[in-house]
């Protein structure tokens, strides 16, 4: 089983060392507004520039990280999203902020202790419901669904037309809709 709050203290120091711009997303944010479930890897959200996309693969190298998979369209420096493994198998997923959404996202994130109190910057709750609508795979129903069911409980109020904006931008609005019948 990975370590993942010393995946996240790794993940988080290569970022930093990096100087870009980062948030937790997928399991790590997720498990910062709801109660834990097992995750395999790390995602985090990204600023990179064509240089500082460099800086972050040094950095991730310097703790053992090798680029195992990116997805990137032709000739553009820096991949959409790439995914980091080590020897051990752990792994790093970088998405990379290229859309006004995605920067969007950085600039709302909120210090969060999602692992043994470790301070993170991870995307709001709306913006979390975005990329996991965008995904769209069942895992990624079920993260969105509790997370909104924690917080609705909790009094937390949601930015609905923040998230329906962003949905209708990739459209994604019908997958809204179901969500929020599901949870109703």
């Amino acid at each position: 089983m990975t370590d993942i709050p010393g995946l996240l203290r790794e993940a988080r120091a290569a970022l930093l060392e990096a100087d870009v711009p980062h948030a937790a997303i997928g399991g790590c944010a997720r498990n910062a507004y709801a109660e834990p479930r097992a995750t395999k890897a790390v995602d985090f959200v990204a600023d990179a520039s064509a240089s500082s996309y460099g800086a972050v693969v040094a950095a991730l190298g310097a703790r053992g990280f090798v680029r195992a998979t990116a997805v990137s369209q032709p000739d553009d420096p820096v991949p959409d999203f790439e995914m980091f493994r080590d020897a051990a198998g752990r792994r790093i997923d970088l998405l990379f902020a290229k859309t006004d959404f995605e920067r969007s996202a950085l600039d709302r994130a909120e210090t969060r202790a999602p692992y043994d109190g470790i301070p993170v910057p991870v995307v709001t709750p709306e913006d979390l419901v975005v990329y996991k609508l965008v995904a769209g795979r069942t895992q990624d129903w079920a993260d969105v669904e509790v997370v909104l069911r924690t917080l609705l409980l909790g009094s937390r109020a949601i930015d609905w037309p923040y998230v329906e904006r962003w949905c209708a931008e990739w459209e994604v609005s019908d997958r809204l809709s179901e969500l929020r019948r599901r949870i109703a």
